[in-house]
């Protein structure tokens, strides 16, 4: 499971935050790194609402009450604990990914989201030019991060990132497959360089060669 730390020259940012409480000593770890601390953080940035993403939320906003929470306005009412996360139904799974299911319901965390987003919002007050992309399918609400002028995109799980290359998110945890393909062709259509997804190494360089790799594997 992977968060990021964009330096916006004036502060950091986080982005998703771990599977548990246990990630935020990684956060501190990756700021002590760059020779910085929590202390430097301006904004929490969440791309979607599942557990993995946002377990270490509630302990990282103990430790930066006044840091501002940015989500999707779908998604918050699912991280605030308003309504739980939809996934798919079992009749959409295979008997592998029904065995899923119940993991998923277990342990879902509360935490404040203070500024709900929409695609398209450019978040000039995080960091000029960001743009919240809407890529729903996984989640209804999960979001991209999108850096226009260095076509960088933190994507979340709109695709997962293996040694042999991309491949679909978890099928167990998506509500709408078909939105999740089109989401990965909406990706496409950035033309990113470099790719930040939630689960694999980051692809840096051309990255939208691999996505487009995966959409013919989608497409056939």
């Amino acid at each position: 499971m992977n968060f990021y730390i964009i330096d916006t020259g004036a502060g950091f940012v986080v982005v998703d935050t771990g599977i548990s409480k246990s990630s935020v000593t990684a956060i501190k770890h990756g700021l002590k790194i760059i020779k910085s601390s929590l202390e430097d953080v301006r904004a929490i940035l969440i791309t979607h609402g599942h557990g993995d993403h946002i377990g270490g939320l509630p302990a990282l906003q103990k430790q930066l009450p006044n840091i501002p929470t940015y989500a999707h306005k779908l998604e918050a009412p699912v991280i605030r604990g308003e309504q739980p996360p939809t996934y798919a139904t079992a009749s959409e799974l295979s008997f592998a990914n029904r065995l899923m299911l119940p993991f998923l319901q277990k342990n879902l965390p509360k935490a404040r989201v203070d500024v709900e987003v929409e695609d398209g919002d450019v978040l000039n007050d995080v960091l000029p030019g960001l743009t919240v992309i809407h890529l729903p399918g996984h989640s209804y609400g999960q979001v991209g991060y999108w850096l226009p002028e260095s076509r960088i995109l933190i994507g979340g799980d709109v695709m997962f990132s293996l040694p042999f290359g991309l491949r679909m998110p978890f099928r167990a945890p998506s509500p709408d497959w078909q939105a999740a393909k089109d989401s990965i062709r909406k990706v496409a259509s950035l033309n990113p360089l470099v790719l930040c997804v939630g689960h694999g190494a980051p692809i840096v360089g051309d990255a939208h060669v691999a996505v487009e790799k995966l959409i013919k594997r989608i497409n056939g």
